[in-house]
């Protein structure tokens, strides 16, 4: 090879790094936008300008929100980008009562009081200012009763952690899904781990769930949203959780809104539980 093509090699190498370099700025400006809620992780090669939906519904909150924004490149003066002057509408299709959601002006659009009632089907509809038009169903799960909480104490290697503990009789013949978000003390509700029956069904159960850092610990505060959610929305997040954070292009989890929206569209049965993490 001689100098000339050494070099246009290089030169080449170099923009290949630097596209990933950027891409990876890309992404982390779209986690931003959501680093109090559930995290998010997108396709590096094709987020920007992306509309993300976020209506993550349930019964354990007479109040709800749907969050809406747009990726933004690296190279915006700010890492949000909140949709507005959106119409947001979520129809029961049971029972046929539509929900008008108001826009904050942040890119949250809120009810504050929306009856949800579990078996009955839910559809999200949004039309944004520029014509954008975006829908989504979802039916409501049975909520899964927890018949015992606890601590369980692990050793890996020479560490020891701590993990919240929730046992319950998984209903026999019939799918189920389980979602669970975490708040420690005074932080903010974390996407904790999501779990499917698939090889225990109709057996007694036990998760057993810690917060992302793994590091809960004796005096901590918590407090769960336990969610029995649909299939689609596992999905979701069962990507999310597959995702090698080596690979360098991973791909988008899949999503339940149409016309290329990233994000999900969720109505679930809950329940909050409060502990505080003890010697016995």
């Amino acid at each position: 090879m001689n100098t000339l093509d050494r070099f246009i090699t290089f030169k080449n190498n170099m923009l290949m790094k630097m596209k990933a370099i950027l891409n990876y700025i890309v992404l982390l400006n779209v986690l931003l936008l959501f680093s109090c809620e559930d995290k998010i992780d997108l396709n590096l090669d094709s987020v920007e300008g992306k509309y993300v939906i976020v209506g993550d519904l349930h019964n354990a909150d007479n109040a709800q929100t749907i969050r809406i924004h747009r990726a933004v490149d690296f190279s915006a003066n700010s890492t949000n980008n909140p949709v507005l002057g959106a119409d947001v509408l979520v129809k029961n299709q049971t029972t046929g009562r539509e929900y008008k959601f108001v826009d904050a002006g942040n890119g949250d659009y809120n009810i504050a009081r929306m009856t949800l009632n579990e078996g009955e089907s839910y559809s999200l509809f949004v039309q944004t200012k520029d014509g954008n038009t975006f829908e989504a169903n979802c039916t409501m799960p049975h909520y899964v009763t927890v018949d015992s909480i606890g601590l369980v104490r692990k050793k890996i290697f020479n560490d020891e952690y701590l993990y919240v503990s929730m046992g319950f009789l998984d209903p026999v013949n019939k799918e189920n899904y389980y979602k669970y978000k975490l708040k420690v003390n005074d932080g903010d509700f974390k996407f904790s781990d999501v779990f499917s029956d698939k090889f225990n069904n109709g057996l007694e159960v036990e998760h057993e769930i810690t917060n992302e850092d793994n590091d809960l610990k004796i005096g901590d505060t918590i407090k769960v949203l336990r969610q029995c959610i649909a299939k689609e929305v596992y999905t979701y997040w069962s990507n999310i959780k597959e995702q090698n954070p080596g690979s360098a292009a991973p791909a988008n989890p899949i999503s339940n809104i149409s016309n290329g929206a990233l994000g999900y569209f969720s109505v679930s049965s809950a329940r909050y539980y409060d502990l505080e993490l003890i010697e016995k």
